[in-house]
């Protein structure tokens, strides 16, 4: 039942991964990692700050222990799970880079993730161990038979038929067709979350405005708890049932402002920032049509390239709404280097021999093969957890999970827990020195998720030192870690072996970074590749050495002068080759630079003879050749020419095609027959 419980507060998550799409600029990965940060992080935090309230004030007041959970529970603990669930973006958000190159589409979807995080810790400590006594349900999942309204664990059906679905809930009596839950956390975090994007991302009185959903969330919570630890009340209870029915709506309606919110940013950065449209952008498609375009060269190598081109361009773009910051610039150089790979590499040439034995090789050469020994060893330790927790957890196979509990069980899994804290701790000074090396890379998700799994691992390791401590006390390894505590009452099942076998999972969680950031630590820990290859990296992992390889393939590069030099000759050195004639024009013909109308870029504008305003396109470099090899770059030329010619005479001037290079015979008898003003302005003439 326990890897149901994982597949919920998965599902919840990705439902809104898939929907913040558009507008999303933080990775899947990073995501799920977040929710590992609400499980370890987020959860063990409020633990231990609920645990000195409660016992503080029973100290000070002389009230029983028990009466003050229960009033805790709907006052001060609501208000202290919302705040520390939400910690976590604005710990990350303090780094200036990670702020600015966030949406608040990011803030949304990450602080849904802590909060699903967080629920599903409760969720496993209250049913996580109770597969022997689950009773299957004929509708699908199942009950626990604890009362009337009976815990139910919703099955594969209910899971993957709801919207945000929570990892447990109520059957109520007679029910035969029960439903998956809202996860409540999921719904709270994300309204939370919305708080902190409009605090950090708002300017003057709106961010006044960003105590309304933490207020409503924290509202709400309050409610819900006071309704379950009062079910006479029913007023209360007819409230809390009423919010309960449309709990689903609120992420969605979250979602729905952080996109629209965003949306504007990435419109106006798009006419601010340059250097970082594509071709077939400043062309007039759109970014989608562009992207899907090139994605569709060489699945999934182009699909996954032009996803993750979408993803950094939309951080440079969220950090372009304010003045440039430290490493703004070195991202803008990045995206622009990565818009003239795929330029360049933006062509069924340039994908003809990057197949997957030629990727795989690509990969291998930069493989640290010392990360396999991290990981085998990670899942070693981990293995018996995983087979406790997941394999023993469904009712079919309760035995095993009753073996772990009782005999020798918990000794092994107190054991195994033990060597994951020593590993883990290792893994932390790992990631510790990961941190400093990777503080000069602008790319701002790199330096969250260091972030998130320093946290995780901080997590585990108070929480095995929690155990160590009560079991040098005394405690069995089967016997409760804390009693009377709130989070809805989990902790008070919470037995020492379990807690062992969740510090294993979270090993899970910490395994090695591979792509982006192994390589970006390598060369900046070791000093052994240059800055911008760091950068390059960072962003794309052994992706960006497939990029250059396919743009040095694409555009006429030589791929055996190496990556750096490739990079140059490519789609680097186009875009600088193209902006430097463009510069020339500008200064030989007056006018103005590039701009944008009608939907799509010019390169420059000069006032005619007649004094009419000519806007213009330049083609330079290799464009004539790179044109008549390819019939779609020709049949792109083309469209692209006329649509630029009645937007210009739409506007009441005039247009001209300029060339760095004399134009091939065949294109001028076509740019004749179609009455186009044409010249040629060599750069190297002057």
């Amino acid at each position: 039942m326990a890897l149901l419980m994982v597949a919920a507060t998965v599902y919840g998550v990705v439902q809104l991964l898939v929907l913040a799409s558009p507008t999303r600029s933080v990775r899947v990965s990073t995501v799920l990692l977040a929710i590992a940060v609400g499980v370890y992080g987020c959860a063990v935090v409020t633990a231990l700050l609920e645990i000195a309230y409660t016992r503080s004030t029973a100290d000070a007041t002389g009230e029983s222990l028990a009466k003050v959970v229960e009033v805790a529970g709907y006052t001060v603990d609501p208000v202290i799970e919302e705040l520390i669930k939400v910690t976590p973006l604005l710990l990350a958000a303090w780094n200036i880079r990670i702020r600015r190159q966030w949406g608040l589409t990011d803030y949304v979807v990450l602080g849904s993730a802590l909060g699903a995080g967080f629920g599903l810790l409760e969720a496993v400590a209250r049913f996580g161990l109770d597969a022997g006594r689950a009773i299957s349900h004929p509708g699908g999942g199942w009950a626990i038979p604890d009362s009337l309204r009976a815990p139910y664990i919703p099955g594969p059906e209910q899971v993957f038929s709801a919207w945000f679905p929570a990892p447990s809930g109520t059957l109520e009596l007679g029910d035969f067709s029960p439903a998956a839950e809202t996860s409540p956390h999921l719904v709270y975090s994300a309204l939370t979350a919305l708080g902190v994007g409009v605090l950090l991302r708002g300017r003057g009185w709106i961010r006044v405005l960003s105590l309304l959903p933490v207020v409503a969330a924290t509202s709400h919570h309050m409610l819900t708890n006071y309704a379950a630890a009062r079910p006479a009340d029913q007023d209360a209870q007819s409230r809390a049932d009423t919010f309960d029915g449309v709990l689903w709506v609120v992420p969605l309606l979250c979602l729905a402002v952080a996109v629209a919110f965003d949306l504007r940013h990435i419109r106006r950065g798009k006419r601010i920032v340059p250097g970082i449209l594509l071709q077939t952008e400043r062309a007039g498609r759109s970014g989608l049509s562009a992207l899907a375009g090139y994605g569709a060269w060489r699945v999934p190598w182009t699909s996954l390239i032009a996803l993750r081109f979408a993803r950094m361009r939309r951080s440079l773009l969220y950090a372009a709404a304010r003045p440039p910051y430290p490493g703004a610039e070195a991202l803008h150089q990045t995206v622009a280097w990565a818009a003239g790979q795929i330029d360049a590499s933006d062509n069924e040439y340039a994908w003809q021999h990057l197949g997957f034995p030629a990727v795989r090789k690509v990969a291998g050469a930069v493989r640290d093969w010392r990360r396999m020994w991290f990981i085998l060893i990670s899942l070693g330790l981990a293995l018996p957890a995983v087979v406790f927790l997941c394999v023993g957890s469904f009712p079919a196979a309760a035995t095993l999970q009753e073996r772990f509990g009782s005999g020798n069980g918990p000794y092994i899994l107190m054991a195994f827990g033990i060597a994951g804290l020593l590993w883990m701790g290792w893994q932390l000074i790992t990631l510790l020195r990961t941190w400093q090396a990777t503080r000069a890379v602008p790319h701002g998700e790199l330096l969250a998720v260091t972030r998130f799994r320093i946290w995780t691992a901080l997590g585990g390791l108070t929480t095995g030192m929690v155990l160590l401590l009560r079991l040098q006390d005394g405690l069995e390894p089967d016997e409760p870690v804390v009693r009377n505590l709130h989070l809805l009452e989990a902790l008070n099942n919470f037995l020492a072996y379990l807690g062992f076998a969740l510090i294993l999972m979270a090993l899970l969680a910490l395994l090695p970074s591979g792509g982006g950031l192994a390589l970006a630590t390598a060369g900046a820990g070791g000093g052994i590749i240059t800055v911008p290859a760091v950068i390059h990296a960072a962003a794309f992992g052994t992706l960006g050495i497939v990029l250059m390889s396919a743009g040095a393939a694409g555009g006429g590069g030589t791929g055996s002068q190496g990556s750096g030099s490739s990079a140059e000759s490519s789609g680097q050195g186009r875009v600088r080759r193209g902006k430097e004639y463009e510069d020339h024009l500008q200064e030989k013909l007056g006018g103005r630079g590039s701009f944008r109308e009608g939907g799509r870029e010019f390169d420059g504008a000069y006032l005619g003879d007649d004094g009419v305003e000519v806007w213009y396109e330049a083609k330079s470099g290799k464009y004539w050749d790179l044109a008549n090899e390819n019939p779609k770059v020709m049949e792109k030329f083309k469209s692209n020419l006329g649509d630029a010619r009645r937007i210009a005479e739409e506007g009441g001037r005039k247009f001209s095609l300029i060339s760095e290079k004399p134009i091939p015979e065949n294109i001028v008898k076509w740019l004749n027959k179609k009455n186009y003003v044409w010249r040629v302005i060599s750069k190297e003439a002057g």
